[in-house]
């Protein structure tokens, strides 16, 4: 156990000096300190890019959600638990579709709202 902690410190110690003196941008462009990695400056620009970010990952997702319950439905062949299947299967893909696209609206209001301010 005393080995970790040693081992955490010093890395700790030599990461600090490393990062203390790289000569990045800073923070939001003002030539200072380290870089910021989450490239925003404020939280609506960080609720943006979440929200970008959630839209990239989820929208193909969605598609292929989408895309298997099609597939459950031309492989029901008329069987009524597996048509069952297929229409709960197809309304929950376009639930998660709507929640994810209304969220993105949600955060880019949310987002147009504050830069007003």
């Amino acid at each position: 156990m005393k080995k970790f902690i040693y081992w955490i410190i010093i890395n700790i110690v030599l990461t600090k000096n490393v990062f203390a003196q790289y000569p990045g941008e800073g923070t939001c462009g003002k030539g200072e300190g380290l870089t910021n990695p989450l490239n925003a400056c404020s939280i609506s620009q960080l609720v943006e890019s979440i929200a970008a970010l959630a839209a990239k990952i989820g929208i193909p997702i969605a598609a292929i959600f989408i895309i298997y319950s099609g597939l459950l439905f031309v492989t029901a062949r008329g069987n009524e638990e597996q048509l069952k299947k297929a229409k709960t299967n197809f309304m929950w893909a376009m639930i998660g579709t709507a929640i994810l696209l209304g969220a993105w609206v949600i955060a880019k209001a949310i987002s147009e709202t504050i830069k007003g301010f």
